[in-house]
């Protein structure tokens, strides 16, 4: 209590010397745990994994596998048949497994064999490896642990400072939560995202077991494994926004106050998928989607995720959109680290700031050393932040252009991997031609918002326009995006036929979900039948679509200059 009165003088202080307020909801980071308060008499909270052993064998030859730790789920092996495993084909390997090791010698043709167990993660995870606290975490596919966490928490704030928390803060702030399914240095395993609720969640959410297509999760499976890995993915993105970002913006709406907070390795839209299922749909959950800077070298600048949280901002119609920015990267040292530190200068610090700006960052939190800055460059940098900081808080989004955050197509390449999202080649490959059609728009200068698969389903079509709010779009752009629900191919069909444009990298449409033959025809269509060279289709209404195969996407920046300037 004695802090608490400390906690409310201090805030009373700066609010009556004109400051504003950030509500930083955890002690450290990751958030989450209340400072390990929630886990202290639940420790079944915790964060959870399928840890996964696998090895591939042809007939005849012997695999050893050690068993991953924790509690056997099962070990199985699959033949292959054309390149892909048959899910409906495995034959149980748990008689094989003594003191802790599989030893198996592969009948006739190629096998997969796999081991399965459920675990409380943390070795290997950012709950280990993060700076602040190595400590465990808590499992963000439950409900409960977040409730919890909310009563500790944001109750505990309101209770002392009055049920309108948002006349005191701009916004509360959540820190970098995150599954821990993905490893950030290599394990001997792979991981998944688990939780003693997921399988009856699949099955509600679904209408199918998940336990016969957990196989899908490591290895090529077809068609079928495609659904599968579709399937699980949405579902732990449903679970994750709902059960921990949802309930925290319900909560802060209770006490009138934006929820804000950043995302963990937002650089990265493969390594989302381990993280959070879906990314950007998390994100859209907070009222003040943020991001961090670590470093404060401009060429370095991750202008791409700020684009992402403005975009998210815009979709919901809300207007903070804050950054964490620092000259961390050029000071941090860990231990044995003899690099000398760099000091950034008055030109860095502004070129950093300008490359937020113009991805969309309207706030700025400083956790700068200004290391060698004299008062006079301190308050340059602090009134060019302020000015453009205001200007850009009432500003509207005016793109023309959309780039499809290609959420179903990541999900249907997402393998469990032992680093990162390194075993899953095409989710890489697929944010590769998403960063280079983010890095084309942006070094031509254009203006675009990034949107997803919810957005296109349910905007309406305006005369060769993609409406949604205040935004009105003529081309969307789809980086390898092979994958999309139905309800959005739906909708871009009807687009491109109204006068719209859209633009495909890499692929084309090959699944719908749920699936729909029709209207995968139809989105075909939409594109010339050359699958090798640059083609456009137009149609009579002066839309159509226009596709570049792989290695043809530094075409895009020309292809844009082509068409008529009001159009883009």
């Amino acid at each position: 209590e004695t802090k608490w009165q400390s906690f409310v003088r201090a805030v009373n202080a700066a609010k009556g010397a004109g400051m504003a307020l950030w509500l930083y909801d955890e002690k450290g980071y990751p958030s989450g745990t209340a400072g390990g308060i929630v886990l202290r008499d639940r420790p079944e909270w915790v964060a959870r994994g399928l840890l996964v052993a696998d090895a591939i064998a042809d007939g005849g030859k012997s695999i050893t596998l050690e068993q991953p730790p924790g509690n056997l789920l099962f070990a199985r092996a699959f033949p292959y048949r054309d390149g892909s495993i048959d899910l409906k084909g495995g034959v149980d390997l748990a008689g094989a497994l003594s003191n802790g090791k599989l030893t198996w010698t592969a009948p006739d043709g190629r096998w997969h064999a796999m081991i399965f167990t459920d675990e409380a993660i943390f070795e290997g995870t950012h709950a280990a490896l993060n700076v602040f606290a190595k400590q465990p975490y808590v499992n963000l596919l439950l409900a409960e642990p977040t409730a919890r966490f909310l009563e500790l928490t944001h109750d505990a704030y309101a209770k002392r400072m009055g049920p309108d928390l948002g006349k005191i803060f701009e916004a509360t702030f959540t820190d970098e939560p995150s599954l821990m399914s993905c490893f950030l240095r290599p394990m001997p395993w792979r991981v998944v995202a688990w939780s003693q609720t997921l399988q009856a969640e699949f099955e509600k959410r679904r209408g199918r077991p998940l336990l016969p297509i957990l196989p899908a999760l490591v290895a090529e499976s077809g068609t079928e494994g495609e659904t599968a890995r579709h399937d699980f993915w949405k579902t732990v993105g449903e679970l994750v926004s709902e059960n921990f970002f949802g309930q925290i913006q319900e909560r802060c709406a209770r006490y009138s106050i934006p929820s804000g907070g950043h995302l963990l390795i937002e650089e990265s839209i493969a390594a989302h998928v381990p993280f959070y299922g879906d990314f950007f749909q998390c994100l859209r959950r907070l009222d003040a989607p943020s991001i961090d800077c670590l470093t404060s070298l401009p060429e370095q600048v991750p202008w791409h995720i700020a684009r992402l949280a403005r975009s998210a901002a815009d979709l919901e119609g809300k207007t903070l959109v804050m950054c964490e920015v620092s000259d961390h990267s050029q000071r941090y040292r860990p231990a044995g680290d003899t690099r000398p530190k760099r000091r950034v200068t008055e030109a860095e610090i502004r070129g950093t700031l300008n490359r937020l700006f113009a991805g969309g960052i309207n706030v700025i939190t400083s956790y700068y050393s200004f290391d060698g800055l004299d008062d006079d460059a301190i308050r340059r940098l602090n009134e060019w932040t302020g000015r453009c900081c205001s200007v850009l808080r009432d500003s509207k989004s005016a793109a023309r252009v959309a780039l499809l955050y290609p959420a179903e197509s990541l999900w249907i390449h997402s393998f469990a991997s032992r680093h990162s999202a390194k075993d899953s080649p095409r989710a890489m490959a697929i944010q590769q031609r998403f960063l280079g059609a983010a890095n084309a728009l942006f070094s031509g200068r254009r203006e675009f918002t990034v949107i997803d698969a919810s957005t296109i389903a349910n905007a309406s079509i305006e005369s060769g326009t993609l409406a949604h709010r205040n935004m009105r779009w003529q081309i969307i752009i789809l980086p390898e995006t092979d994958a999309l629900d139905a309800r959005a191919w739906h909708k871009l069909v009807e687009f491109a036929e109204s006068g719209g444009v859209v633009v495909a990298l890499g692929s084309r449409p090959k699944r719908a979900f749920p699936n729909d033959e029709q209207i995968l025809h139809k989105a075909r269509n939409i594109f010339a039948d050359e699958p090798m060279k640059p083609r456009s289709r137009p149609n009579a209404a002066g839309g159509g679509g226009i596709f570049l195969p792989s290695g043809y996407e530094d075409l895009l920046a020309a292809v844009l200059d082509g068409m008529a300037g009001e159009t883009v």
